[in-house]
């Protein structure tokens, strides 16, 4: 027992130390050199380790763009947010107001002042956050259509036996399949697998009724022709009994 398990984890060591020499083995595109001999489960699990340390370190590289992102966003909003706009302009009766006040009572001028400075800046707040809403959703749009693309070539590459037209997702697959993904209720991956599956069934469905109806005309259809109803006569005719 303790025999076999020694052996067990020696030919594992040996198989993680194959592949971390593998995937050391890069061509200048970063694509790996594997050698033509390899047992083809040993290449697809050095591939597989490939693609896992090549989506960590993007993961990896995405969360830190986005921490620094944060945090600057996070400053210039906050030093935004306190500045006065520079096309701030008091209406006549504010500035026939603070004028009347600046001589008469400075204290309350300076107090209407900081009032009127203070709407100026909430208003600007707003505008600031109405226009980075609208940027973000139309930076999530533009993602969203550029990561369809690349999932619905990917996928097409996945299944070259079956590949998804652009003109049958449009027309032929029913808008209630797409707005599982446009509710968040599944990925644009998953659409494309129900999608494939609904195609493919519709295209079965239809071989099948023509199949069907091939048969119907090669045995003469549903309703016998007129020597196979003579015929059927004599055979019953045959088989009474006097």
């Amino acid at each position: 027992m303790d025999k076999e398990k020694k052996n067990t984890t020696s030919t594992g060591s040996e198989l993680n130390a194959l592949v971390a020499k593998h995937l050391e083995n890069l061509d200048s595109n970063g694509k790996l050199q594997l050698p033509e001999d390899m047992e083809p489960n040993v290449k697809e699990i050095i591939r597989l380790s490939k693609r896992t340390r090549d989506a960590q370190s993007a993961l990896t590289k995405t969360q830190s763009k986005l921490r620094a992102s944060e945090a600057a966003n996070k400053v210039l909003n906050k030093v935004a947010a306190n500045i006065i706009p520079e096309d701030f302009k008091l209406s006549e009766e504010d500035t026939a107001e603070l004028n009347s006040l600046k001589f008469k009572d400075p204290d309350q001028y300076r107090l209407r002042l900081n009032d009127l400075e203070t709407k100026a800046i909430q208003s600007q707040s707003t505008i600031l956050e109405e226009k980075t809403s609208k940027a973000v959703k139309e930076a999530n749009t533009n993602y969203e259509a550029t990561s369809r693309v690349e999932v619905l070539n990917n996928f097409r590459i996945a299944n070259p036996s079956n590949v998804i037209s652009d003109e049958a997702l449009v027309n032929d697959v029913p808008p209630r399949i797409l707005n599982g993904v446009n509710s968040g209720e599944y990925s644009y991956h998953e659409y494309l697998v129900k999608a494939n599956d609904y195609l493919s069934k519709g295209k079965a469905t239809q071989e099948a009724d023509e199949e069907q109806h091939n048969l119907a005309n090669m045995t003469g259809g549903k309703t016998p022709g007129k020597k196979a109803a003579e015929n059927a006569g004599k055979n019953d005719y045959k088989k009474l009994t006097f």
